[in-house]
């Protein structure tokens, strides 16, 4: 029969909502206690009161104490003590009752009282150790373990409670100590390898934690504790198989265990087998189809394999269970987000209140939603809601500034933008949106820092070289550098038509019109939807060259793709004036 033990969550799952469950177990060899309670009730006694009324109040205190009703077990303690004053089990039985109760000083009076009677008590020792300890009295509290252990030096357990006193009181060197010797007394103690091997994991000593743990599971193979902190330990080092092969192996006494499932469908995510992870939380949810936590993860699993419309169903089914359910809602809107499909996401964000506990995370998906469908003075609404939410928050305030720079409210984003690259100085794209934000409000030469600083972030970062390029090239300055650039960025995305553009902009600059136009056409020929610059830039080489009726082709069709530009409209009319005077 497997014996389980309550178990502290060792690890956190990858997906946002996962949280570990927490095993349970029924009666195992004794281990140390770890709470006041079940200190106290750790100490049990020999003698009895002499006194037949001292006994009958004493009875009377343990009814009590059955039902619940600690007041009347102390004061019916306290009646048996007028008959039987010198009573050291009534005196300790006091103790205990005063411990339950939270009245440490007064345990630790009447503990100390039964001492001074009989200096070598255990049992008041014990009680004593575990009042300190409640108090957070570490000295105290070991000493009275050692005077147990001066007094009766085989005891395991006493080993045991003094290696998680040393453990809490991060004595790292001492519990360890501590457990190693009452593993040389108790050879056969599971529970001293778990809790030597639960040390070592949290001293990140991941290899002496699993040499530990097998052997606890050696001498208990069902001992679940043991084998879920063995996983940890392997997930910990990386050994995504090693620790599914614990899981799977506990497992097997029980198909249908539902913490070493999840653990099992956890590691399968931590290891990037997420078909395997969503055939186990399909299991899962099969067993328990009303838990809403298996269900939101299962939806989760579909979402990162972007099965979006499955995963819509499974959050809409958790959703029909509990309405309330803001988890299950949140990631709803967050699964629409990502089908574009803006105004649903917007409806169920507006359903989670104030008080969600990621009420953040809500306005920032608010705003985002709102910038794609152009409702942007709601969009900077929501991020500046949501910066109140999160003062100084890199994030919201990058999100802000590129906002106001789509307002074109220039000042305004890059004072945003400068304070998040300024809390995030590694972040290249924090550093490109400022330099864009910069050449937009014509300050080019804090532009080119941002840029030339987005590059030294990150080498590769595309956008990066062919702005500045573009930059220097709109404004006629560095224009061989300016090649350079835009040719670095098209070594890394050579397709992009914007790119091939800059790069015949730049040649046009350089008054080298045949280069200009070969890439200008081929930024045409690439380009996903016509753009009127393209057709502008392409309009002017037509134009220099002397091309007019090309040239006015040009400039007519970027005049419908952006009616309103004046600039396009004057070179348009200037062409068609010379057409009509017998131009070319």
């Amino acid at each position: 029969m497997r014996r389980l033990a309550l178990l502290p969550v060792f690890v956190a799952l990858s997906l946002a909502a996962c949280g570990a469950g927490v095993l349970t177990r029924a009666s195992r060899p004794a281990a140390p206690a770890t709470d006041v309670q079940e200190r106290a009730e750790a100490v049990r006694f020999e003698l009895r009161p002499g006194d037949p009324r001292a006994y009958y109040h004493f009875t009377l205190s343990t009814i009590a104490e059955r039902r619940g009703d600690l007041e009347a077990a102390i004061g019916e303690i306290h009646a048996a003590l007028r008959y039987d004053p010198t009573s050291p089990y009534l005196r300790l039985s006091l103790a205990g009752l005063l411990i339950r109760r939270g009245a440490f000083p007064d345990a630790i009076r009447e503990a100390e009282e039964v001492l001074r009677a009989d200096p070598k008590n255990l049992r008041a020792h014990l009680l004593l150790a575990s009042a300190y300890l409640s108090l957070r009295n570490v000295k105290q509290a070991e000493h009275h373990f050692k005077e147990i252990l001066r007094l009766e030096p085989g005891r395991a357990e006493i080993y045991q409670q003094l290696g998680a006193l040393y453990a809490e009181s991060k004595n790292f060197p001492e519990a360890v100590a501590a457990y190693r010797e009452a593993i040389r007394l108790d050879p056969a103690s599971a529970t001293a390898r778990y809790s030597l091997g639960r040390l070592y994991l949290e001293t990140r000593q991941p290899r002496e934690a699993i040499r530990v743990l097998e052997d606890a599971l050696r001498i208990d193979p069902g001992f679940d504790p043991a084998a879920a902190a063995l996983g940890f330990a392997h997930e910990g080092l990386g050994e995504w198989e090693e620790a599914k092969a614990v899981y799977r192996r506990m497992l097997q006494d029980d198909p249908n265990h539902r913490e070493f499932l999840e653990r099992l469908a956890q590691a399968e995510v931590r290891s990037g087998n997420l078909p395997g992870a969503l055939e186990l939380y399909r299991r899962l949810l099969q067993a328990h189809p009303r838990d809403l936590n298996i269900r939101t993860r299962l939806g989760l699993l579909l979402f990162e394999q972007k099965r979006f419309a499955e995963a819509v169903d499974v959050f809409q089914e958790a959703l029909r269970q509990d309405p309330g359910h803001r988890d299950a809602r949140f990631y709803l809107a967050v699964t629409y987000e990502e089908m574009k499909r803006y105004e649903e996401a917007l409806a169920e964000l507006r359903q989670i209140p104030e008080s969600a506990r990621n009420y953040a995370e809500v306005l920032i998906h608010t705003g985002y939603a709102l910038g794609q469908l152009d409702r942007l003075e709601e969009a900077a609404g929501a991020f500046a809601k949501a910066l109140a939410v999160k003062p100084g928050d890199p994030q919201v305030l990058y999100l802000l500034g590129v906002t106001q720079m789509r307002r074109k409210e220039f000042p305004q984003a890059i004072l945003h933008l400068k304070e998040a690259a300024a809390l995030r100085p590694d972040n290249a794209g924090y550093a490109y949106q400022l330099g864009a934000a910069y050449e937009r409000n014509r300050q080019l030469t804090e532009a080119e820092a941002a840029f030339r600083q987005t590059l030294r972030l990150d080498p590769k970062h595309a956008d990066a070289y062919n702005y500045l390029g573009y930059m220097f090239a709109e404004e006629g300055v560095n224009l061989d550098e300016s090649v350079r650039l835009i040719r670095q960025a098209l070594t890394l995305e050579p397709e992009n038509s914007a790119f091939l553009d800059s790069l015949g902009w730049a040649y046009f600059k350089l008054r080298r019109l045949d280069e200009a136009l070969t890439e200008l056409l081929k930024a045409i020929q690439r380009g996903e939807k016509d753009d009127p610059v393209i057709r502008d830039h392409l309009g002017q080489v037509y134009f220099d060259k002397g091309m007019l009726p090309q040239a006015i082709e040009q400039w007519e069709r970027a005049l419908s793709l952006d009616s309103g530009n004046e600039a396009i409209q004057k070179r348009l009319e200037r062409a068609r004036g010379l057409r009509s005077r017998g131009g070319s």
